[in-house]
């Protein structure tokens, strides 16, 4: 496999200000003023011993970057990259032989990096990312978004590593360590999660989990925007519906081993009456195998009207839930820890919402997770007619994906030229 990997905060502790004038080639870099992450230069010899290529993908300048690829590493460079920008990195790979043909198929390659630059170059190429959180900020970088946390996962990476160690082995194992829903379609058991949000309180928390992408624009083959539309699919099949929660399942024995964590509910954001498929979370959350006692624990008002997906902002949301879905009476909640499903996190507003009415309740600890979660658009290719981006859409009825020069009456702006992809 082709490596491409970030070298500033994935391989050298550098991504702080005081390396630009090094990184801009201003000032010429002294390898031994350079540190280097803990077990980074055996973490390249490890990939180079296993058979694959490990290239240094960088936007800071030759002199900076051949210097530590050379000295440091021993292994080839590509420097002022541009990220997210993908024609540098073409030009590469296409102009050496013997990797270009490996680039037909994309699971030949990876992208590791430590922003969402990484991950959104990573996702124009189509190719498997991993957002590495191997530095420590101490302030935020707007261009790279360094410091900040929600940026590079709303943007989607395929995998997470905190060490080198958990980093080879994504490696190593690909397809089992995709996300719990990912990789269920996939014909693999996985118990990963994307750590969302985590929001401590004084006698608690509320976290949130996602098992799967949906992605919107460009990006690996492992994204499942096809089959969060599926949910909504009157005819989704039972085999489609078992697949889902059998990769719930799964992430829930990985909850149910923390046995320092005591849960005492398992429960469900339910569906309006008007939903079609009806019930359709509820046939999803029947068929789970909890390790937890199961409950309904929300109901919508009866003259409810209305989408939530058509409240217009953050804020329209968190009012059309706060007045519309509601925690059933009778079930004592105080000093409980609850576990909720819900089928997508995008704004977060359900999510926000219903934590702040079971901690009303007197809940202590939430762990709410959602099946899909909305990632940042990408967008690389221009309508050969008017030139304007091409958005990827999914069809609802089947899944399947084609690109849109969205016109006025779908919200956009373009002359509706429309390209299936194969």
């Amino acid at each position: 496999m082709i490596i491409l990997i970030d070298l500033d905060g994935t391989l050298t502790d550098t991504a702080h200000e005081r390396f630009k004038p090094f990184k801009d080639g201003l000032q010429e870099t002294v390898i031994e003023n350079i540190p280097i992450f803990r077990g980074a230069k055996q973490f390249i010899i490890n990939l180079i011993n296993a058979g694959h290529k490990p290239i240094i993908l960088s936007d800071s300048h030759p002199k900076y970057v051949n210097k530590i690829a050379q000295q440091i590493f021993q292994i080839p460079a590509i420097s002022l990259t541009d990220k997210p920008n993908v024609e540098k990195t073409l030009n590469y790979i296409n102009s050496n032989p013997e990797i270009a043909h490996l680039f037909t198929e994309k699971d030949n390659f990876m992208i590791v990096g430590d922003s969402w630059l990484d991950i959104e170059i990573g996702r124009r190429l189509n190719i498997r990312t991993v957002l590495t959180q191997f530095y420590q900020a101490s302030s935020i970088e707007e261009r790279d978004g360094i410091g900040q946390d929600w940026k590079p996962i709303k943007m989607g990476p395929t995998y997470y590593a905190k060490s080198f160690d958990e980093l080879f082995n994504i490696i190593q194992r690909p397809i089992e360590n995709l996300l719990a829903i990912e990789a269920i379609f996939h014909n693999q058991n996985s118990s990963k999660a994307v750590k969302f949000l985590h929001r401590p309180y004084s006698d608690g928390f509320a976290t949130f989990r996602c098992l799967a992408r949906q992605e919107d624009g460009e990006c690996d083959k492992y994204a499942r925007a096809d089959k969060y539309y599926q949910i909504d699919n009157p005819n989704r099949s039972e085999a489609f519906l078992n697949s889902l929660a059998q990769a719930t399942s799964n992430y829930l024995s990985e909850v149910a081993s923390f046995q320092n964590l005591r849960w005492d509910y398992f429960t469900y954001v339910s569906d309006k009456k008007t939903t079609n498929p009806p019930n359709k979370m509820k046939e999803i959350f029947d068929l789970v195998n909890s390790p937890f006692p199961k409950i309904k624990l929300f109901e919508w008002n009866e003259n409810v009207t209305g989408s939530l997906r058509n409240q217009p902002n953050y804020e329209a949301r968190r009012s059309f839930i706060a007045n519309n879905l509601h925690t059933v009476e009778g079930i004592e909640l105080q000093n409980k820890n609850i576990i909720v499903l819900d089928d997508q996190f995008t704004s977060s507003a359900t999510a926000n919402e219903i934590c702040t009415q079971l901690r009303n309740k007197g809940v202590k600890k939430i762990l709410f997770i959602a099946l899909f979660y909305l990632i940042l658009p990408v967008v690389s290719k221009a309508c050969p007619q008017c030139g304007k981006p091409l958005k990827i859409k999914i069809r609802r009825n089947d899944g399947n994906r084609f690109y849109s020069c969205l016109p006025a009456k779908f919200g956009g702006q373009g002359c509706g030229y429309t390209e299936n992809i194969a």
